[in-house]
């Protein structure tokens, strides 16, 4: 296993870790109508903290399927 390989798997796990994380800081919906998509429109318009963490978890996600399809696809 080379050295880029081995970077690569440690940016990955830092990448899961970090989703685990980030999920865990979000609050949670607490209207029973957001399940069943009554709060819709506050999906897009999040504002101040809650708006930062929720896109960084979109970005940190994007890096993590990126990262897992880069490493699925390795040669080996």
């Amino acid at each position: 296993m080379g050295i880029v390989q081995v970077i690569l798997l440690l940016i990955y796990l830092a990448a899961a870790a970090g989703l685990v994380w980030l999920v865990i800081l979000q609050e949670p919906k607490t209207a029973g109508g957001d399940v069943f998509g009554g709060g819709a429109t506050d999906l897009f318009s999040a504002r101040g903290l809650t708006g930062g963490l929720y896109r960084v978890t979109i970005y940190l996600g994007i890096a993590f399927l990126a990262l897992a399809l880069l490493i699925g696809t390795w040669q080996l």
